[in-house]
């Protein structure tokens, strides 16, 4: 851990404890309830993402937070609760990856960004697995518009026109076109 990240995680971790934060993380791991652990995770990460100043130490302790987060919501498998809370973490990154690119920071941006198509990537092998339809399109075309926004149009169509077969079976064989 570099010293602005320590820095960063001792101003954090203070406000932190006075919510009972470290306290709910330690259950949650002693029960092995890494849904939970994502979830705290991330609001950390958020907290973090907000309360950014000028230098990237708290950035730095996001981006930090983020890949714990990330550990978490891999251990959650394939149940509706897991695949939101990755969509949530995909959209988590995308916010970083803007705030490391306003403040040109070209190698954390090269770094937010290959986190977020792993992410990307990951979420829509993960929620091809899910028997709930308007989950599985919702999500694929929400990780389209990640994908889009970091400049990977050819992978965002592919996971548009997959919502959409998906979509299209579903109602019976309609064909639904993807406007080019």
């Amino acid at each position: 851990m570099n010293m602005h990240h320590e820095k960063a995680s001792g101003r954090l971790e203070q406000a932190a404890r006075q919510d009972g934060w470290i306290q709910r993380l330690e259950q949650a791991r002693q029960r092995r309830d890494h849904l939970e652990m994502a979830r705290l995770l991330l609001a950390a990460a958020d907290q973090a993402m907000a309360e950014a100043g000028p230098d990237d130490e708290t950035l730095e302790h996001a981006q930090w937070l983020l890949a714990r987060t990330q550990r978490s919501v891999s251990a959650t498998g394939s149940h509706a609760e897991g695949i939101r809370a990755t969509a949530e973490l995909l959209e988590a990154m995308d916010r970083l990856l803007r705030m490391w690119v306003e403040r040109d920071r070209p190698a954390a941006a090269r770094l937010a960004i290959e986190q977020v198509r792993d992410t990307a990537f990951d979420l829509a092998r993960r929620v091809e697995r899910s028997e709930d339809l308007g989950l599985r399109c919702t999500l694929l075309l929400r990780t389209a518009d990640v994908l889009e926004r970091i400049g990977d149009a050819v992978d965002a169509q592919s996971l548009r026109a997959r919502a959409f077969h998906r979509l299209g079976s579903a109602l019976g064989g309609v064909d639904i076109a993807l406007a080019a």
